[in-house]
Protein backbone atom coordinates (compact mmCIF):
# COMPACT_ATOMS: atom_id res chain seq x y z
CA UNK A 1 0.00 0.00 0.00
CA UNK A 2 2.80 2.39 0.89
CA UNK A 3 4.62 1.56 -2.33
CA UNK A 4 1.47 2.29 -4.39
CA UNK A 5 1.02 5.66 -2.64
CA UNK A 6 4.67 6.50 -3.32
CA UNK A 7 4.30 5.71 -7.04
CA UNK A 8 1.13 7.81 -7.31
CA UNK A 9 2.86 10.68 -5.53
CA UNK A 10 5.74 10.50 -8.00
CA UNK A 11 3.32 10.51 -10.93
CA UNK A 12 1.48 13.55 -9.60
CA UNK A 13 4.77 15.34 -8.98
CA UNK A 14 5.97 14.51 -12.50
CA UNK A 15 2.71 15.78 -13.98
CA UNK A 16 2.96 19.05 -12.05
CA UNK A 17 6.59 19.52 -13.11
CA UNK A 18 5.72 18.82 -16.74
CA UNK A 19 2.90 21.37 -16.58
CA UNK A 20 5.01 24.03 -14.87
CA UNK A 21 8.13 23.68 -17.00
CA UNK A 22 6.78 22.06 -20.17
CA UNK A 23 3.89 24.45 -20.81
CA UNK A 24 6.02 27.53 -21.71
CA UNK A 25 8.21 25.38 -23.95
CA UNK A 26 5.13 24.00 -25.71
CA UNK A 27 3.81 27.53 -26.28
CA UNK A 28 7.10 28.54 -27.90
CA UNK A 29 7.12 25.44 -30.07
CA UNK A 30 3.58 25.95 -31.38
CA UNK A 31 3.76 29.76 -31.86
CA UNK A 32 2.82 30.60 -35.45
CA UNK A 33 0.70 33.55 -36.56
CA UNK A 34 0.28 34.37 -40.24
CA UNK A 35 -1.86 36.53 -42.45
CA UNK A 36 -1.88 39.70 -44.53
CA UNK A 37 -1.25 43.38 -43.83
CA UNK A 38 -2.96 45.84 -46.16
CA UNK A 39 -3.56 49.58 -46.41
CA UNK A 40 -6.85 51.33 -45.81
CA UNK A 41 -8.20 52.88 -49.02
CA UNK A 42 -7.77 56.50 -47.88
CA UNK A 43 -4.17 56.11 -46.73
CA UNK A 44 -2.56 55.11 -50.01
CA UNK A 45 -1.41 58.70 -50.62
CA UNK A 46 0.25 58.93 -47.18
CA UNK A 47 2.35 55.81 -47.73
CA UNK A 48 5.96 56.45 -46.69
CA UNK A 49 8.57 56.48 -49.41
CA UNK A 50 11.55 54.18 -49.92
CA UNK A 51 13.28 52.48 -47.00
CA UNK A 52 10.05 52.02 -45.10
CA UNK A 53 9.81 49.31 -42.47
CA UNK A 54 6.78 47.32 -41.43
CA UNK A 55 6.90 46.02 -37.88
CA UNK A 56 4.53 43.31 -36.70
CA UNK A 57 4.31 43.15 -32.92
CA UNK A 58 2.67 40.43 -30.84
CA UNK A 59 1.79 41.46 -27.28
CA UNK A 60 0.74 39.18 -24.43
CA UNK A 61 -2.28 39.68 -22.15
CA UNK A 62 -0.38 42.29 -20.13
CA UNK A 63 0.57 44.33 -23.21
CA UNK A 64 4.25 43.30 -23.16
CA UNK A 65 5.76 42.73 -26.63
CA UNK A 66 6.76 39.07 -26.93
CA UNK A 67 7.49 38.82 -30.67
CA UNK A 68 8.54 41.27 -33.39
CA UNK A 69 8.92 40.76 -37.13
CA UNK A 70 10.41 43.42 -39.40
CA UNK A 71 9.73 43.60 -43.15
CA UNK A 72 11.82 46.13 -45.09
CA UNK A 73 10.23 47.91 -48.08
CA UNK A 74 6.90 46.05 -47.98
CA UNK A 75 4.67 45.92 -51.06
CA UNK A 76 1.01 45.95 -50.02
CA UNK A 77 -0.82 43.76 -49.41
CA UNK A 78 2.06 41.93 -47.74
CA UNK A 79 1.89 38.41 -46.33
CA UNK A 80 3.54 37.70 -42.99
CA UNK A 81 4.34 34.76 -40.76
CA UNK A 82 5.57 35.05 -37.20
CA UNK A 83 7.19 31.96 -35.68
CA UNK A 84 9.24 31.12 -32.61
CA UNK A 85 12.25 32.68 -34.39
CA UNK A 86 10.56 36.08 -33.93
CA UNK A 87 10.13 35.75 -30.15
CA UNK A 88 11.97 38.35 -28.10
CA UNK A 89 10.45 37.47 -24.71
CA UNK A 90 9.57 33.77 -25.00
CA UNK A 91 9.03 33.30 -21.26
CA UNK A 92 6.21 35.86 -21.30
CA UNK A 93 4.29 34.23 -24.15
CA UNK A 94 0.60 33.58 -23.42
CA UNK A 95 -2.01 31.52 -25.30
CA UNK A 96 -3.80 34.64 -26.57
CA UNK A 97 -2.03 37.61 -28.18
CA UNK A 98 -2.75 41.09 -29.49
CA UNK A 99 -1.26 41.83 -32.93
CA UNK A 100 -0.40 45.23 -34.33
CA UNK A 101 1.40 46.52 -37.42
CA UNK A 102 3.43 49.72 -37.63
CA UNK A 103 4.87 51.25 -40.80
CA UNK A 104 7.56 53.94 -40.64
CA UNK A 105 10.73 55.19 -42.31
CA UNK A 106 12.84 55.87 -39.22
CA UNK A 107 13.15 52.27 -38.01
CA UNK A 108 12.40 53.01 -34.34
CA UNK A 109 9.67 50.82 -32.98
CA UNK A 110 8.64 52.71 -29.83
CA UNK A 111 8.71 56.24 -31.27
CA UNK A 112 5.69 57.39 -33.27
CA UNK A 113 6.42 60.23 -35.67
CA UNK A 114 4.41 62.19 -38.19
CA UNK A 115 3.59 60.06 -41.23
CA UNK A 116 3.78 56.68 -39.44
CA UNK A 117 0.92 54.29 -40.12
CA UNK A 118 -0.59 51.88 -37.62
CA UNK A 119 -3.17 49.11 -37.55
CA UNK A 120 -4.12 46.34 -35.18
CA UNK A 121 -6.49 43.50 -34.54
CA UNK A 122 -9.10 44.55 -31.97
CA UNK A 123 -9.44 41.03 -30.55
CA UNK A 124 -6.90 38.63 -29.11
CA UNK A 125 -5.81 35.75 -31.31
CA UNK A 126 -4.50 32.30 -30.53
CA UNK A 127 -0.78 31.53 -30.76
CA UNK A 128 -1.65 29.22 -33.65
CA UNK A 129 -3.57 31.56 -35.97
CA UNK A 130 -3.56 31.90 -39.71
CA UNK A 131 -5.51 33.98 -42.18
CA UNK A 132 -5.27 37.12 -40.04
CA UNK A 133 -6.01 40.45 -41.75
CA UNK A 134 -4.44 43.58 -40.31
CA UNK A 135 -5.33 46.88 -41.96
CA UNK A 136 -3.09 49.94 -41.56
CA UNK A 137 -5.84 52.47 -40.92
CA UNK A 138 -4.38 55.16 -38.62
CA UNK A 139 -1.86 57.84 -39.58
CA UNK A 140 0.14 59.70 -36.93
CA UNK A 141 -0.05 63.49 -37.12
Amino acid sequence: MLRKLFIWSLLVLAALAAWRFGYPVALRYFFRASGTVSLAAGLTASLPGPNSMLFLVARNDGGVPVAVKKIINPVFPVKFEMTSANLIMPDLLTRKLYLEALLNTHGQLGAVRRGDLKGDLPVRVSIMSKGLDIILDTAAN
